[in-house]
Parts: C-alpha cells; structure tokens; sequence
C-alpha cells in the first residue's frame, strides 16, 4: 500500500523537494488530504523529476524488493485544481503521468490497483481498480446525509452501479468483506454480514477480506469460503435506472452439461416486507424452475411466473438459484459457494441406461469445507444410492422431489448417485 501524489508534512521528500508540491494560484502548497492527524500535499505529476521519482522509487520496489502486487491510494491528489510544472497539462492529464510512470517503474507483469481515484484517467493503466469508497463496520453512514462516506450500504451502492466496469476496463475492487461475529468493532447485523458477502461473490471482482482471522469463529469464517474464489464475472443489475439502489441482480451460469441462473434479491429498507418477482423481471426464457433460496438452505419449489419472499427482512439479500425443470433427475445445485456451483463443479456427466440414471459430480475447490450437492428427483423416478469417491454415503430428503449429500470438500471429490425410474 502507497500513497505516492501525497507528501506527508513530517516526510524527509517534503522537506529535500518543497518545489514537487503543487501550488495553488496564490503559490501556496495544495493541501491533498490529512493523514491520521499529517497533512500530506499534492505532488505536481507533470514535473519531470517528480515522474523520475515515482518511476524509480517502484522500479526498485518491484525489482529489488520482490512487490508483485501494488495498491496506489488517494490517487485524486494529483489531479487537484493547482499552477503545475507544465500549464498546458489537464488536471487528469496530470494523473494519468503519474500513474504511467508508476507502470513504467513496476512493469507490466505486477499487479497495480488503483484507489481514491477519478476513474477515467487511470483506464488501461491499472489492473484493478476500487470502484465506491470504503465499505464500514456500520451499514448506513455516519453523516447520513454525505452517501460518500464509509459504510457498507455506500460501499454496495458504488459498486453496483459500475459493476459494468468490471472485466471491460478493469478487475472491480468492491472493498473489503467483514464477516466477523458483531462485536465492539463491527456493528453489522448478520443479514447485512450476508449481503456484503452474497453481493460482492456475485459481482465476481477481486475479494478481499479485513478481519483479523485466526479470531474468527469457524461459524462466520465459513461465509468467507463461501465467496472464495470469485468467478471472475460480473451478475448484472437489472433495475439500475428504476431505483437508487439496484435490487435485482442477476448471474447467468453457463456449462456444456447444464444453465442455471442466480439472483440476488436485495430489501434495502429498514422493514421487513413481503417481496415478490416475477421470472419476467429477470428476464429468463419462459418455463418451469426450481427455485433454491441459498441463506435460509430452503427448497422453494417449482415456479413459472413469480417467486414470494415472504419475510423479507432489513437489509437482507435473498440469494435464489433457478435451474430448469427437467423430466428426469438433474443436479440442483451445490451450497460450498454463493454462485452455487459456477465455481465447484469442475464438470458433471450423466449416464443413462434403460430405466436407470447415473449423474457423476466432480467438485474441485481449495481448502477445507462442508457442503451439500442437492439433485432434483422428479414423479417417477427415486434415488437408490450415493458414493463420494466410491464409498456409500446416505441421501436425506429434504422436500418432495429433492435429496441432498453431505460432504466435506478437500480440494476435490467425485460425488455419483444412481437414479432409477419406479416400476
């Protein structure tokens, strides 16, 4: 972490280089901001040594010092209102050197992530870039009024509304999960902890996380297994321009073996509220669909027009998964990620012979977690038995139609159960 266009007041480079600041029109140094109780000022980006500076000083980080990965922060400092170097430089003009000559300096195969930054300058230079301000241990802002300051509610909105960028101009950066128990230093309740975790898994950008770890209990560590890895693709915002904040949000799910579609279904109020959405309005092709909600663990049946949330409570995204209906046994979904099964399943084969079905699940994620694999198992048709790499493993019936396998993921595993059509 850097914050390179600033010079700290109390900084060997502010005393040697008082002639790098920017200065306004009455010659004064430009204030950048305060830094944990330090003025830092603005450096002046078209100034030669300056650029010079910058180049080394990250030359040497990433060559000497080994630094793959680069976080420049409160990067708008250079592109403040001042009297510069070079007059005939605009102000993002003027960034966009700076942030060159930091590429310059770190080449092109470290990772640079930008950060407090005016977004258009810095396209084709960084790798990542944060797109809202820091999310917060509180949900709504301090200052309630001023939707720029920290907290989660101002961190989702931001990041919504430019989820389009990500993978176009950049990796988004949404900030930090926080899945922690509540405590002292983290005042969100645990449907806001979900929908930090369900929105930033399903806006598939960089995932990070600022808790301290070895202190979270096994309970709350689980969500973050549940959003790692990202998948690296973006779920769409359905209803951007209809509401300040967007409350649907849509990931398609594309295999050679299968589609599915995963919505997260945001009550932003401070109510809980009945909430109803029609398959028109995310607009999947006409059909039946099994309706899995993700959170609550719960099989909400076949729909082809609308799905109820009935007790859609505060601040709570309702993460729900619809697959195809299908005449013959399917798999459902998996629980081990939010994006339920875009990550895990590493491929999955069925196998029909006569009035028998075999569908081989093959699950491939990092560490350690336990999960359910659920398969839909229509009129007609039972299951008969289950294997997790080859040893018997028992299927429960959690609704009519669906069963589900218990498993504890390391790294990879091969799930099979045999259907067979009743007679």
């Amino acid at each position: 972490w850097t914050a390179p266009f600033g010079a700290a007041t109390d900084s060997r480079l502010f005393a040697e280089h008082l002639d790098w600041v920017l200065r306004d029109e009455a010659g004064e140094p430009v204030m950048g901001w305060t830094h944990w109780g330090v003025d830092c000022y603005a450096l002046d980006c078209t100034h030669p040594q300056v650029l010079d500076w910058l180049k080394h000083t990250f030359w040497r980080m990433r060559s000497e010092w080994g630094v793959v990965f680069f976080k420049i922060d409160f990067i708008f400092a250079a592109a403040l209102p001042g009297r510069r170097h070079d007059s005939t430089v605009t102000r993002a003009q003027a960034l966009r050197r700076g942030v060159e000559a930091i590429r310059a300096g770190i080449g092109d195969d470290a990772f640079l992530l930008g950060c407090g930054a005016p977004l258009g300058p810095c396209v084709g230079l960084v790798d990542g870039m944060r797109v809202g301000p820091d999310v917060d241990p509180n949900w709504h802002p301090i200052w309630s009024h001023d939707l720029s300051m920290p907290s989660t509610e101002s961190g989702l909105r931001n990041s919504l509304a430019r989820a389009a960028f990500h993978g176009r101009l950049w990796a988004n950066d949404p900030d930090c999960l926080l899945v922690r128990q509540r405590g002292p230093d983290l005042d969100l309740v645990l449907n806001e902890m979900r929908t930090l975790t369900a929105l930033v898994a399903l806006m598939g950008g960089m995932t990070l996380d600022s808790d301290h770890l070895p202190k979270i209990r096994p309970g709350r560590l689980k969500y973050l297994r549940q959003a790692l890895p990202p998948t690296g693709v973006a779920a769409r915002p359905l209803d951007l321009f209809e509401h300040e904040m967007a409350r649907l949000l849509l990931l398609p799910v594309v295999r050679d073996w299968g589609r599915w579609w995963v919505a997260g279904v945001t009550n932003w109020g401070d109510r809980t509220t009945e909430t109803t959405i029609r398959l028109a309005d995310l607009d999947l092709p006409p059909g039946r669909y099994h309706v899995y909600h993700y959170w609550r663990r719960r099989y909400l049946g076949v729909a082809d027009n609308a799905v109820t949330i009935p007790r859609h409570q505060p601040h709570e995204t309702a993460v729900l998964l619809f697959k195809p209906v299908s005449d013959r046994p399917d798999l459902l979904t998996t629980t081990f990620h939010v994006c339920q099964g875009a990550v895990e399943i590493a491929d999955c084969k069925f196998e029909v012979a006569d009035s028998r079905l075999q569908i081989a699940v093959a699950l491939q994620k990092a560490g350690r977690q336990f999960g359910e694999v659920l398969f839909a198992v229509p009129e007609g048709w039972r299951a008969v038995e289950a294997r997790v790499d080859g040893v018997k493993r028992p299927l429960v019936q959690i609704a009519t139609g669906v069963v589900a396998l218990g498993l504890t993921l390391v790294g990879q595993a091969e799930v099979e159960v045999h259907f067979e059509e009743k007679k």
